[in-house]
């Protein structure tokens, strides 16, 4: 699909990660009175595979949310709006410390009141595609 490797390339360009390393891009739909509690998108089993932790998260907003919807980070006081055509990336992992998680990245989808939301891609340290391929993930 020719978006899709216009997606992952702009990712590459940005991140410097390799489109190997990259889960399949997924498609997050948030419609009214949807949320996601906060959470951290590290596993800590993903340490014993082969790809290694999820170190990048990246939101790819593809519209704007009429209200609500924010993307909330409580241990940062922070809370970023989804607008069309912006990009929301955060690291998993310390860069210290890469396979070690960054507690700070805690986040939730808060409500979406009012329109619809879509978003995601998540980054691994390692080859993520040839490891699913094999079915080790």
């Amino acid at each position: 699909d020719p978006v899709t490797q216009r997606v992952t390339r702009r990712i590459g360009h940005l991140t410097g990660v390799p489109p190997i390393n990259y889960e399949y891009l997924q498609l997050l739909r948030y419609t009214p009175g949807q949320f996601y509690n906060t959470h951290h998108d590290y596993a800590h089993y993903h340490n014993e595979r082969p790809f290694g932790p999820r170190i990048i998260t990246i939101f790819l907003y593809l519209n704007d949310v009429d209200d609500g919807g924010a993307t909330a980070f409580p241990n940062l006081g922070i809370e970023v709006k989804p607008a069309k055509g912006k990009a929301l990336i955060w690291p998993s992992v310390l860069d210290e410390h890469p396979t070690k998680i960054d507690i700070r990245t805690r986040h939730g989808a808060l409500n979406v009141t009012d329109g619809i939301k879509y978003a995601d891609a998540w980054l691994h340290q390692g080859d993520f595609k040839s490891a699913h391929a094999k079915g080790c993930v």
